[in-house]
């Protein structure tokens, strides 16, 4: 009984504080509790809601429809967003979504591929396989050329002319090729060049100049591939020759300045260089034939003759045959005949020479240093003359030269430029010394604060100290009652009676008078 009555005391001094406030802030009130309620509602709705996640972006409609209908055939829970081209499903649904879909055949686009194929036609023709055919490797360029990260749909158009038995009359195949890229993408040359050569490689007897590359908005890509013909590469050869050139020059450059700025000092000399260079490729045969030949065969024939008569010989060659001497007919007669036959092979020695593109022709240095009003003598600039030289490699048989002199630099500008950072660091300087200034002021301010806030306790600590000390006895023959209850005299007999308690506590009050004064 006791909590009903309190309950019901409670709820009549609610009313009645509900009554004594303004019509204003009652409305205020029952807003901020619908408007409390309302979010509660929501957020109770958002919690027990599954958690959504991505499960395909950047669909077209054909795929994103086939997509939600194979979803609506699952009972599975989906949500469009991004106008229809992305399909949400619950976060802990992506991945076994996404392979119940692609083992379905739904991820397949509006076209088949090769899998065409896959189904066997009774009775098709030889225009329907064409046809076929046709379709399928349309798709499959279509497939590969939206795997590049920058392109979100692709559309490849195929014009294969029909065989002819007559070369006159065989035309020559043409591609067409649209891309939609992504927002703020861009394809670069090399990335159309690739689309290019990946629809020649796939369609027999198509060449580059026979394929067209186009986006959304009408741009034609293609252009971009005009580096393929042969004045395109020799411009992209003659850019390369003069960045390697160039790359040559400064290194050597760099080379003289750092061997110039350690000796002279920094910016006390400049360094240009010009290299000519021969980028032609060259090969050559060298033939070298040995002084002495290489035996390749050797024949030996040896005759001997011994007896009597007429030395045997051919019949009417006897008085004009060399080597066979003409003797009697008659006595005792010898006959011995050496000949030996020696062929020798030509020697010859062939040397196949090279010479790569990029050889230095010559070398052309032009150093200035700075003579500060004639300081640089003859000596000097000679010494730094072979310096130079020997740093790049000075060469008299090449042709190089090398060309060094000393003149006043123009320092007005370095000069101007050291004034304003010298200002600038000391305007740094100052903002330093006045921000520590500062610092150390407020800092001596917060301890003076503190000071006086511990001195201001410790005399409050001391009065009520004071205040419990107990009234010292009159004693007889003392002066008058009245003259000793006086409050100054009290107050002083007081402050000894503590002084001689507590001498510390006296001392730091005393300190604190002083402080303040």
């Amino acid at each position: 009984m006791a909590e009903e009555s309190r309950a019901a005391i409670s709820i009549r001094t609610l009313s009645e504080r509900w009554q004594q406030i303004s019509k204003q802030k009652q409305l205020a009130v029952i807003i901020l509790l619908t408007a409390v309620l309302v979010s509660l509602f929501y957020l109770a709705q958002a919690l027990s809601r599954p958690r959504m996640a991505p499960l395909f972006s950047g669909l077209e409609p054909a795929d994103a429809g086939r997509i939600a209908a194979r979803l609506q055939e699952l009972n599975v829970p989906y949500q469009l967003a991004d106008e229809g081209r992305t399909i949400l499903v619950g976060q802990n649904q992506v991945y076994e979504m996404r392979i119940q879909l692609a083992s379905a055949g739904a991820l397949v686009g509006g076209s088949a591929g090769f899998e065409l194929f896959d189904r066997t036609q009774l009775g098709a023709t030889d225009f329907n396989r064409r046809l076929d055919y046709l379709r399928a490797l349309q798709e499959e360029l279509r497939r590969t050329i939206v795997q590049l990260e920058e392109v979100e749909q692709a559309r490849v158009h195929l014009a294969l002319p029909e065989p002819s038995v007559f070369i006159q009359d065989t035309a020559a195949p043409t591609a067409s090729i649209i891309l939609r890229l992504r927002p703020l993408s861009r394809l670069q040359p090399e990335q159309i060049r690739g689309i290019v050569f990946l629809v020649v490689g796939s369609v027999e007897n198509l060449t580059a100049e026979n394929v067209t590359v186009i986006d959304t908005q009408g741009n034609i890509l293609s252009d971009l591939t005009a580096e393929l013909s042969s004045s395109g590469q020799l411009a992209e050869a003659t850019l390369r020759q003069l960045e390697v050139r160039r790359s040559f020059e400064k290194e050597m450059e760099q080379r003289v300045q750092r061997v110039l700025e350690r000796v002279l000092g920094p910016g006390q000399a400049v360094a240009m260089l010009t290299a000519e260079l021969d980028f032609d490729s060259r090969e050559s045969s060298v033939i070298t034939f040995a002084p002495e030949g290489v035996p390749r065969s050797r024949a030996v024939t040896r005759e001997v003759f011994e007896g009597t008569g007429t030395i045997p010989g051919e019949a009417g060659t006897d008085s004009n045959i060399p080597g066979y001497p003409f003797a009697a007919a008659g006595g005792d007669s010898r006959y011995e005949r050496d000949e030996e036959t020696i062929n020798y092979e030509i020697s010859e020695t062939t040397e196949r020479q090279i010479q790569a593109p990029g050889r230095l022709i010559r070398l052309h240095a032009a150093v200035v240093v700075n003579d500060n009003g004639g300081v640089l003598t003859e000596e000097q600039l000679a010494q730094i003359n072979e310096l130079v030289g020997a740093a790049i490699g000075y060469q008299v048989a090449r042709g190089d030269s090398i060309s060094v002199q000393g003149m006043n630099f123009d320092t007005s500008q370095l000069d101007e430029a050291k004034r304003e950072m010298d200002e600038a660091l000391r305007r740094e300087q100052r903002g330093q010394l006045i921000y520590l200034g500062v610092a150390a002021l407020l800092l001596l301010l917060l301890f003076v604060l503190v000071l006086r806030t511990r001195g201001a306790r410790r005399e409050r600590e001391l009065e009520a100290q004071l205040a419990t000390v107990p009234h010292m006895p009159i004693l007889a023959g003392t002066p008058a009652v009245e003259e000793l209850q006086s409050e100054e005299e009290l107050l002083h007999r007081r402050a000894r009676q503590l002084a001689e308690k507590e001498p510390d506590a006296a001392a730091y009050l005393i300190r604190a008078w002083l402080a303040e004064e």
